[in-house]
Parts: structure tokens; C-alpha cells; sequence
């Protein structure tokens, strides 16, 4: 069921012209980071939610795929140093 949700709304966002896909995404990123931010001074999910929303821009807009690129390396080197820390911490 749920691929046939997805293959509609795929068939309908090809169809849709591009101005529109445009202001779609964004409205729909820029709120999700919105968010983040004012979640990360009120209790919520401040974090993800400013990375989704700028995964989601990152799909019309150059500076947010150069932005989101940017976390992804950050993250990975953050989770490597956690591993690292992790495991000497265990021995």
C-alpha cells in the first residue's frame, strides 16, 4: 500500500510544474528549519528537525546542497569520534 502512495505521488510531483515543485519545497523546508530553530529553546526536536528541512531544500537549491553536504561530513566525524570515545571507554 505504501508503494503505491509513494508511485502516485511521484506520478503527481512530475507532473506538477516546476515553479510550483519549487515553492513547494521551499515552504516546506524552510518551515521545517524554522522550527528547529525555535525547538532548540523550547523543548522538542530542534536538531533533526533543521537537518530535514535542509535535506528537503537541498533538493531545489544549490547553497542548501552545499549546506546539507557540509552536516553529513560534520556528523560523520562526530560519530566516528563518539565510536572511537565509546571504545576506550569500555576497555
Amino acid at each position: 500500500m505504501a508503494m503505491r502512495i509513494r508511485e502516485k505521488f511521484n506520478s503527481v510531483w512530475r507532473h506538477l510544474p516546476h515553479p510550483f515543485q519549487w515553492v513547494i519545497v521551499a515552504t516546506v523546508g524552510s518551515t521545517l528549519v524554522f522550527l528547529g530553530i525555535v525547538f532548540m529553546f523550547i523543548p522538542g526536536p530542534g536538531i533533526p528537525l533543521i537537518v530535514l528541512g535542509v535535506a528537503i531544500l537541498a533538493t531545489e537549491f544549490a547553497w542548501a546542497e552545499v549546506v546539507y553536504a557540509r552536516l553529513k561530513n560534520e556528523t560523520e566525524k562526530f560519530t566516528a569520534r563518539a565510536k572511537k570515545a565509546w571504545k576506550g571507554k569500555k576497555k
